[in-house]
Order: structure tokens, then C-alpha cells, then sequence
């Protein structure tokens, strides 16, 4: 391997490593926010089903 092969290289895989670097944060920030979202809705729903008057039979 030649010093501009390994240049070239070397460049092409910085640039892949950002690229999946950017990707990873989004799909981070994505699970956070679908998370977030799954967490709210536990809390409405424990919160109706509590202030839901009861049946007595």
C-alpha cells in the first residue's frame, strides 16, 4: 500500500466514522424520544384508570 493509498483510505473511513457518528446521535435522540413518549403514556393511563369510578357489583 502506497502512502496515497493509505491517504485515501484513512480519509474515506474518517468520513464513514462521521457519518455513522451523526447517524448513532439521531437514532439515539429518536429512542429517547420514543421513550419519553411510552413513559407519558404509561403515566395518562394509570392516572385515567385511577380516577375512573369504580364499578361495585
Amino acid at each position: 500500500m502506497t502512502s496515497e493509498e493509505y491517504e485515501e483510505k484513512r480519509r474515506r473511513l474518517e468520513a464513514d466514522a462521521a457519518d455513522a457518528k451523526k447517524t448513532l446521535n439521531r437514532a439515539r435522540a429518536t429512542c429517547d424520544d420514543i421513550c419519553e413518549e411510552l413513559r407519558n403514556l404509561r403515566i395518562d393511563w394509570t392516572e385515567q384508570q385511577r380516577n375512573q369510578p369504580t364499578t361495585e357489583q
